[in-house]
């Protein structure tokens, strides 16, 4: 009986899996035929045009090498090669002269017309030109040669207009709005003055519809992104300026901005990242600490966070039961991290480690990326690092230019995890580009240790750097009372704000005591809690320093500045107590010099790290109006081709942020397509239109072989009043051939050793 039982396991997970290899080629097979309509639709445009222009057609191809089948008129439908018929030939057999075929690499196509490789040589002389007849291709005037070249180009960009507004029409296309979720700390978004719920209606001067358009502009903008935005239902009197930060990072992403969250827990999308027991995919927090919240994490959710003071959060569950059954709900509990900032606008998190009023925590492993060198090395999350390369107790900043500077080079890595050291060597790998170089790699996410009051350093100018405590001392208690986490000591130093707090700590086999003298400010003066939005101070709600610097409240740089100027002054102060209570209060402040930094605001509690989230998504569509479909259909067709010129012109130049490791080849845009089709047709379709009119891009680019280098070859003739010399057309098209098969090896194999590393 237990060998039936296991036999009949066996048998499900064989169906198992046969049933998900079924669903991939599924995915796969519609993925190709997607594929194969925008080429066929490309040579379609070419084969239209040159017989609108009388040229004679031989082949009209989709794909490359060997041929696997095909129609010819008279010929019928026919397998595997066939002749190349004479025109003679084919007058005798009553056969059509275009043969429709399908090749068996379906990633390109052809349209063959007569007199592009039918050359004739003079014996005699020498002289190499193109075929008399007049139904030739190259016999065309030069304005009719043009048309048919560029109707491939034309009907790619047709294509993707019907796309879109298919898409628009049947019900439009789910994206993510363009709603600003978690702000981090020391962010460029942070130190612009950006909160969670603020929508953007533009960026750089261009409609938003979705949160993608900011991660796109945003990577192809050099210096800046200029956002318009709506804050609590009123759009923002003036655009806001988010400053890249080369050193924070080089993503979208790196501007500290994500899209806001739902209350429901997304699905997996990394077999590294695991849903805490007992959660699943699907399940909704209806209540934190027994407060109800609607759909939308929103306000609820992040008061109750901020408002933790690091203890734990009571979430309830809702999961959706078998049909007709009651929902299931329980109880879930959650403990928020503390994160800090390096509290400096000018300087990012690269150059100054977060701290507590000078007291910087040692980095701990947020995440381990599968397959990637520190993986192969043994890290866990949760380790903290005690020794990077040499430096005992490192701050975020010296590992990350410890690994920037040892490009596959070994390094020695002592950790501590589970209350014992653990000794690691990892060897930081520099990522496969075709051209710029990006900094070597580990696969680590790091983030800041959160037990343990581990000093990993004392950074100079703040409070703490008169304590005099070496790299590593461990702080034990604050004025008597013990501390067992970061979180301990940052309630322990907004307690005893504006007076002297007396620290107990150990280094080594010594142990001591230090005054450390916590500055006051105005949060702890009127009694702010942790979720107070500053509104404005002495009627004012930005300080702008100079003429690239505007800082806006609630910005903790803008509140403190603002103070600056008013030192022995009294303000007035109007502020929410939280992002959800809208009541606006007012206070009078009495500004002292010892009192104008509001160091409590560099610190947070968040647990977004801890729990993946559905984000906010809208529906764009057309409300079933055709016109307005098409509309909608061209504006999106112009902005992806405005976007596809600025990121070559970007990859072209090296600017922005765009590098020849974002390039994708065929294997990157199959597999990324297959993701793609698994979230339904609309998608797919989205996605096809947006390669169709990156194709019609490429193809008119002025290179040899593709359409764009043809269209210069006739641009010369048309000034030239002659065509170029045979001889140098067919060398130029060679060399630029040559190029591009380059190119295509070198992008596939990028591709596959992205796809190895876990790049995609």
């Amino acid at each position: 009986m237990h060998s039936e039982l296991i036999g009949v396991a066996a048998l499900l997970g064989m169906t198992e899996q046969i049933t998900a290899w079924l669903e991939g080629t599924l995915l796969l097979v519609k993925v190709l035929i997607g594929f194969s309509i925008i080429i066929f639709v490309h040579e379609l445009g070419h084969f239209l045009a040159a017989k609108w222009m009388g040229v004679r057609v031989d082949r009209f191809a989709v794909g490359f090498f060997y041929r696997i089948c095909g129609y010819r008129r008279g010929e019928g439908f026919t397998f595997g090669p066939r002749p190349n018929y004479r025109p003679d030939d084919l007058a005798k057999k009553g056969y059509g002269e275009t043969d429709y075929c399908l090749n068996a690499l379906p990633i390109g196509g052809y349209v063959k017309m007569l007199g592009e490789d039918d050359i004739i040589i003079n014996e005699q002389t020498g002289e190499v030109k193109h075929t008399d007849d007049p139904r030739a291709f190259t016999n065309k005037s030069v304005e009719a040669r043009m048309l048919v070249v560029s109707a491939g180009v034309v009907f790619n960009v047709a294509f993707a207009i019907l796309l879109y507004a298919l898409v628009y029409l049947a019900g439009g296309q789910k994206v993510w709005a363009p709603v600003l979720g978690t702000i981090e700390p020391g962010s460029p978004a942070g130190r612009a003055g950006l909160l969670p719920g603020d929508k953007v209606l533009t960026i750089n001067g261009t409609r938003v519809q979705s949160f993608n358009d900011l991660l796109i502009e945003s990577l192809l903008g050099e210096g800046h992104v200029r956002l318009t935005i709506e804050r609590d239902g009123a759009e923002f009197p003036e655009p806001i300026v988010v400053r890249r930060d080369k050193d924070f990072g080089t993503l979208p992403t790196a501007l500290g901005w994500t899209p806001y969250p739902t209350n429901q827990i997304t699905r997996l999308v990394d077999a590294s990242m695991p849903l805490p027991d007992p959660l699943q995919p699907g399940d909704k927090v209806v209540a934190v600490n027994g407060r109800p919240i609607d759909d939308l994490l929103a306000y609820v959710y992040a008061d109750a966070i901020h408002s933790s003071r690091g203890r734990p959060l009571l979430l309830t569950i809702e999961r959706a039961p078998p049909a007709g059954q009651p929902p299931l709900t329980f109880d879930f509990e959650i403990t928020p991290r503390l994160r800090m900032s390096a509290g400096d606008t000018a300087e990012s998190v690269l150059r100054k480690p977060s701290h507590l009023l000078g007291l910087a925590p040692c980095s701990s492993i947020d995440r381990v990326v599968p397959g990637m060198p520190a993986d192969v090395a043994g890290f866990r999350e949760g380790d903290v690092i005690l020794e990077w390369a040499g430096t005992r107790f490192p701050t975020f900043p010296e590992i990350v230019a410890a690994i920037h500077a040892s490009p596959n080079e070994a390094l020695d890595v002592i950790v501590l995890r589970d209350g014992q050291r653990v000794a690691l060597t990892v060897t930081p790998t520099q990522p496969f580009s075709l051209g710029r170089t990006d900094p070597p790699k580990v696969g680590i996410e790091f983030g800041q240790a959160q037990q343990g009051v581990i000093v990993a350093d004392i950074v100079s100018g703040t409070p703490a750097a008169s304590l005099g405590l070496p790299r590593g001392s461990e702080i034990l208690a604050a004025d008597g009372v013990a501390l067992t986490s970061w979180a301990d000591l940052y309630e322990a130093l907004r307690a005893a704000s504006g007076r002297t707090i007396t620290l107990a700590y150990r280094s080594g086999q010594d142990e001591g005591t230090v005054p450390l003298a916590v500055p006051a400010s105005i949060v702890s003066e009127l009694d702010l809690p942790p979720t107070a939005r500053i509104r404005s101070i002495a009627g004012e709600d930005r300080i702008r320093l100079d003429e690239d610097r505007v800082y806006l409240l609630p910005q903790e740089a803008a509140v403190r500045e603002l103070l600056a100027r008013h030192i022995g002054e009294t303000v007035d102060v109007e502020y929410h107590r939280s992002t959800s209570d809208r009541t606006l209060y007012r206070a009078q402040f009495t500004v002292r010099a010892d009192n104008v930094d509001p160091w409590q605001f560099r610190a947070s509690y968040d647990v977004n790290t801890l729990l993946p989230f559905e984000f906010l998504t809208t529906r764009v569509h057309a409300n079933g109006n055709p016109l307005v479909a098409i509309a909608m259909a061209g504006e999106q067709t112009v902005r992806v081709l405005e976007r596809t010129y600025r990121s070559l012109q970007a990859l072209i130049f090296q600017s922005g942020n765009v590098s020849t490791r974002d390039v994708a080849g065929p294997v990157g845009i199959m597999r990324h397509a297959v993701r793609i089709a698994q979230d339904g047709y609309a998608d797919l379709l989205f996605f096809l239109a947006f390669i169709s009119i990156n194709l019609a891009v490429i193809n008119f680019l002025p290179l040899p072989v593709v359409d764009g280098g043809l269209m210069v070859f006739l641009l010369l003739e048309k000034i030239r009043g002659k065509p170029l010399n045979l001889k140098v057309q067919v060398i130029t098209t060679l060399a630029g051939l040559a190029l591009i098969v380059l190119v295509f090896l070198l992008v596939t194999l990028q591709d596959i050793v992205k796809w190895l590393q876990g790049g995609y």
